[in-house]
């Protein structure tokens, strides 16, 4: 083979790749196909061609409404694939840490779908502590600060999808509604974390981050939560170089397994 070809090839997959990463980004509603020509730069022509092969191959499924998702081959693959959070005992000690320095509740949770699975629960000195969740419990995205870091890191029509269909069923809001979930989604869109209070119990508060992910979308969120008398906004705010100091020393100990 000679190296043109090879970079030929290179570069089909590439581009394959692009266009999977950019129909992921727009979960069940799928991408159009002007979506994925404006992400990747692609021409009309080279992403329709790509997308049909993926389409034979089951790699992605086109609908009635002429959207692109994800195909059966690419769940079948996930299944079979090591979770990115095989081993907890790096990322215990420095969610650990995090704890023992402010003293409150600190979570760790991955998203799963529409739900945040929660990886990790730390605890810190201070004698009154929040177990909204514990650890290796699953809540509804909307349910909890953790979940609605990660909508705030989704696209605006990946999280409004999520929200929708979670307004079927009202008690997955808890203690707050759609309208407060979006004012917390807003927040994290514009500054990067999310603060809030009685939102899966009455008196209790929360600080929240998204974990940035360098490649693509977030899919952890790390959060402190405490009774709402001691996380104030004002303590919120004092607290947030430390939660996100802690997010990137996440990020590293990804990126080292």
């Amino acid at each position: 083979m000679s190296a043109e070809e090879s970079d030929g090839k290179s570069q089909v997959v590439e581009r394959t790749c692009a266009i999977l990463r950019e129909v992921s980004r727009h979960g069940q509603r799928g991408a159009r196909l002007i979506d994925v020509t404006q992400a990747t730069g692609l021409s009309r022509p080279t992403a329709h061609r790509i997308l049909n092969t993926l389409v034979g191959e089951r790699f992605i499924r086109r609908t009635a409404e002429r959207r692109y998702q994800l195909g059966s081959v690419v769940y079948e693959m996930g299944l079979n694939a090591p979770s990115p959070m095989s081993d907890l005992r790096k990322l215990r000690e420095i969610v650990q840490a995090l704890a023992d320095e402010c003293g409150d509740t600190v979570y760790l949770a991955m998203r799963r779908g529409d739900q945040a699975h929660y990886l990790l629960r730390c605890e810190g000195a201070y004698p009154v502590r929040t177990h909204v969740v514990s650890a290796n419990q699953t809540l509804h995205l909307v349910s909890g600060h953790s979940g609605r870091a990660l909508l705030g890191a989704m696209s605006e029509e990946e999280a409004e999808d999520i929200i929708l269909r979670a307004m079927q069923t009202p008690s997955l809001f808890h203690e707050t509604d759609a309208t407060g979930l979006r004012e917390e989604i807003d927040m994290v869109r514009r500054k990067g974390f999310g603060w809030a209070r009685d939102v899966t119990f009455v008196g209790v508060a929360g600080l929240t981050v998204p974990v940035p992910n360098p490649n693509g979308a977030s899919y952890l969120a790390l959060t402190i939560s405490s009774i709402s008398q001691r996380l104030t906004p004002d303590r919120a705010k004092s607290l947030l170089p430390l939660l996100q100091a802690t997010s990137k020393r996440i990020v590293a100990a990804c990126q080292e397994e």
